[in-house]
Parts: structure tokens; sequence; C-alpha cells
């Protein structure tokens, strides 16, 4: 993952809103996402409560693993309770809902992006959501990151709202593309309707 593979490491719940890089961009499309900024902002991810932090350091660190590589078995929570490491109803619904792929999924290095998500959560939508490497929900800037936001982009609000604004967003390359062809496409019926009109 090329995209987010130069931005430093933090811990779930991270909150502090601007970050030292910690090192040198190692390929064109960080070069690029970065700019000139000299400092990291929006590197912030979700806490997630205890259960799911648990869930999240048993899954292991390799492509594709979700919930179906969690051990079955029971884990003792800071309150005294035991629970369950696999949600009860995932094994029970799952021949109905496509084995729930990727549900408390980590990403891949190798692979790409899932659909943006407004919400990125282990049991949501798009449940792969887990960095692929640190225990945690991957964070508002490498989400920004996947849509092609470049790290001078600020987004405004709480946690929730920059979340929201990223995945309700046209990714600005994809937006980019589309106005210049949009451009070309009003220049060129200007032009012939240019030269019908200036026609006898």
């Amino acid at each position: 993952m090329d995209t987010i593979g130069d931005l430093p490491k933090v811990e779930n719940g991270a909150s502090k809103l601007t970050l030292e890089y910690g090192g040198e961009p190692v390929s064109w499309f960080q070069k690029k996402i970065r700019g000139n900024m000299m400092a990291l902002n929006d590197h912030i991810s979700k806490e997630m409560n205890e259960l799911n932090l648990i869930k999240c350091q048993h899954i292991p660190k390799r492509p594709g693993c979700d919930w179906h590589d969690l051990p079955d078995e029971k884990v003792k929570l800071s309150n005294g309770q035991m629970a369950d490491l696999i949600p009860w109803c995932l094994p029970n619904t799952a021949k109905r809902h496509n084995q729930w792929k990727g549900l408390y999924g980590r990403l891949d290095w190798e692979g790409s992006f899932p659909t943006s998500v407004t919400d990125p959560q282990p049991m949501g939508k798009v449940g792969m959501c887990f960095h692929p490497e640190q225990d945690r929900i991957i964070t508002v800037r490498e989400c920004a990151r996947s849509q092609g936001f470049p790290d001078r982009y600020e987004f405004a609000g709480n946690i929730q709202s920059k979340h929201r604004q990223n995945g309700n967003a046209v990714p600005p390359p994809l937006a980019y593309a589309l106005g210049r062809k949009l451009k070309e496409a009003v220049d060129a019926k200007c032009q012939v309707a240019g030269v019908t009109a200036a026609a006898p």
C-alpha cells in the first residue's frame, strides 16, 4: 500500500491532530501527495472499545485475514466479564451474507483500499478497516489518501465528521479528470458552433 506506507505509527484512538512525518517519502505518490507539507494533519484514529481492540489484536497481520481467523475462544475483559472473540451473529448468518467476508478485516499492503465509507468500523458495510500492521482502525489521513486528497487538505469537525466528509467526497483526481473531459467537450462544441455559425 504505497498510499500510506510512509505515515508514522499511531495507536488505537490516536487524537493528536498534527504530527511529524518521521521519515522521507519513498515513492512518487508519497512525494506528490505530501507536496511541501512539513507536518501531517488528521492522522487520527477512531477509538475502539476494549473487546474490538482485543479482536483486532487477534487478527493475524497477513493479507485477507478477517473474523474467520479469530480463535474460537473467550477472553476476560478488564471489568471481569468473559466475552467471545467471534461475534455470535457472524457464524450463524454467514451463509446469507457472503460469509461476512472482510468484517474485522485488515488491509493488505499489496492490495487496494475497499470502497470509501463514511464510518469505518469492523462490523460496518465495509468491515475491512484495520491497518495492515497496527492494531487500530485506519486514520482519517489514510482514508483521505485513499481518495487522493493531498496532505495539505484539512477536514473540519470531529473525527466522525472528518470521516463523513471524506467518505462522501468525489475523489479529487476523479473530479479533475472529469472536469478536463467536460471542458474538452464544451470547447469542442463551441468550436463546431463557431465554425457552423461562420459558414454561409
